[in-house]
């Protein structure tokens, strides 16, 4: 489980990130970042009903994203505010938790965003 201190929840700074932050992405997922003036690094996480209607699938994927960025935490640079998205396009049938980690890693990595 993702620490509650890494965890971005105020629906004011989901905002701000969707509108100001930068975009890097693939087939399957979403990342929007923005720096921040602090130290601290936020994480969100979005899965939205296109994906799938039923909430234990949507919720599935969040566990799984969640679990991807705990393992890279202290890898990623502070100072950030990131949300991590599903694209709704990419299938959910396609969708397993070794994907998920290893495109939240090259999105990561794209965005220069791991020491």
């Amino acid at each position: 489980m993702l620490p509650a201190k890494f965890r971005l929840k105020n629906k004011k700074d989901f905002n701000n990130v969707f509108q100001r932050g930068k975009t890097v992405s693939d087939e399957a997922l979403v990342m929007k970042h923005k720096k921040t003036e602090g130290s601290m690094l936020q994480i969100g996480f979005s899965v939205g009903l296109k994906l799938s209607k039923k909430s234990s699938e949507r919720n599935r994927v969040k566990r799984w994203m969640r679990e991807a960025v705990r393992q890279l935490l202290g890898k990623i640079k502070t100072g950030r505010q990131i949300i991590f998205l599903i694209n709704s396009k990419f299938p959910y049938e396609q969708i397993n938790y070794e994907l998920v980690r290893k495109k939240t890693e090259d999105l990561l990595m794209r965005a220069k965003l791991i020491k």
